[in-house]
């Protein structure tokens, strides 16, 4: 949407640009409704800045010392001197991405607030463990100290949720979670995958000569059907380690799309069958999705859009029966679901599963009702509401 001179200022906000995921996507929707909008974060990485080219970004005083040292985990004191850094002193409305901080900006009074929120922040709410597994080896030794730091930025982001005109959730899941952390009231409007675009490829999946381990060459050659999928980003609290321990003991071939902190430590302990790809495409992911028996989900996620993305190709998925899967895995039509991290519960889940049994009509149609366009839609007829009424 084209703002026109007596169409309100619109500025968009995001916490930072150094990932690609479900939130970054998000913002790729917003930017799409709203063009002319400038958008502001604490840091971009370099790394991502062909991503965005042509968006008016505008970033904190701490991008300066992210080019020295691109390590965001390492500023944490300062990331509330970054958010407040930004000037919002411009616009009638302000529109933020947010699963962590970006929430709590300062924006005038009369300038409308609305976050669409991917989670309350994870790592001071709802994931005790969350610092220990991700905190930088550097910053071990000061947990104490971080600790006490944290405690103070629980009621600092508290505040900055309390400041926000309008909550949308983008699952129930994170609506019950806004209720429980903060206390406010929210709407509920899901994210959209392009529906067009992931569909069933018919590809068969090899794995290229660049992306072969000599300990795992053997398992990219299966036929289309015949390996299970994990993908996304390699940490810790996405419970990968315990896939990878699991298809350790079942010899079953299991591929691994996607890179992070954890990478190393996997591949180092995963067996022959095991074989990780790396960053894809997605064309490439389509591909990955479309070949596999069953897509293996066991992340505790918000909304979880990757097993809509499987079930568009036509894949069913496992996951866990908690956050986001609840809303995004039918069992017994587009998946199954299982209670808890226990190796041997998931073992016979794998061991039992039956492809054929899920439908790619069920698939499809299941998928089919969280499309980028029907997020846009409600998005705009939301916004729009609250900046008439």
């Amino acid at each position: 949407m084209q703002q026109s001179n007596n169409s309100p200022r619109i500025a968009l906000a995001h916490d930072s640009l150094v990932q690609q995921g479900g939130a970054e996507r998000v913002l790729e929707d917003l930017h799409e409704i709203f063009l002319n909008a400038p958008l502001f974060v604490v840091v971009e990485h370099k790394k991502l800045k062909n991503n965005y080219k042509g968006w008016e970004i505008h970033k904190s005083f701490l991008q300066f010392f992210y080019n020295i040292f691109s390590n965001l985990q390492y500023y944490i004191l300062l990331i509330p001197f970054a958010v407040s850094s930004l000037n919002f002193k411009n616009f009638d409305v302000v529109i933020s991405s947010s699963s962590s901080w970006i929430k709590n900006i300062v924006v005038p009074k009369k300038t409308v607030h609305i976050c669409y929120c991917h989670t309350p922040t994870r790592f001071l709410w709802s994931d005790k463990d969350y610092v220990k597994q991700e905190l930088p080896f550097l910053l071990k030794p000061f947990g104490f100290i971080l600790r006490m730091f944290l405690v103070l930025l629980r009621k600092w982001d508290y505040n900055g949720a309390q400041r926000v005109t309008h909550f949308i959730a983008n699952s129930k899941e994170v609506q019950k979670r806004i209720k429980q952390y903060y206390n406010r009231d929210s709407i509920v409007i899901y994210p959209g995958i392009d529906f067009e675009f992931w569909t069933k490829s018919g590809q068969t999946t090899v794995i290229p000569e660049s992306r072969k381990l000599d300990s795992g060459s053997r398992a990219g050659m299966t036929k289309k059907g015949g390996y299970f999928l994990i993908a996304g980003r390699l940490h810790a609290h996405k419970h990968n380690e315990l896939i990878i321990e699991i298809f350790n003991e079942l010899g079953l071939p299991l591929h691994v799309v996607g890179t992070g902190r954890q990478e190393q430590y996997l591949k180092s302990i995963a067996k022959s069958n095991i074989v990780f790809y790396g960053r894809v495409s997605d064309e490439e992911l389509r591909d990955q999705y479309s070949g596999a028996r069953g897509f293996i989900y066991p992340q505790i996620e918000d909304a979880g859009l990757m097993p809509l993305e499987a079930a568009a190709c036509g894949t069913a998925s496992i996951g866990i029966a908690k956050g986001g899967s609840l809303e995004t895995i039918i069992p017994g039509v587009t998946g199954e679901l299982f209670s808890e991290y226990n190796k041997e519960k998931i073992k016979h889940i794998v061991q039992n599963w039956d492809e054929k049994k899920y439908l790619l009509s069920n698939l499809r149609n299941h998928a089919s009702k969280f499309t980028k366009k029907e997020f846009k839609k409600k998005i705009q007829d939301f916004i729009f509401s609250k900046i008439n009424s």
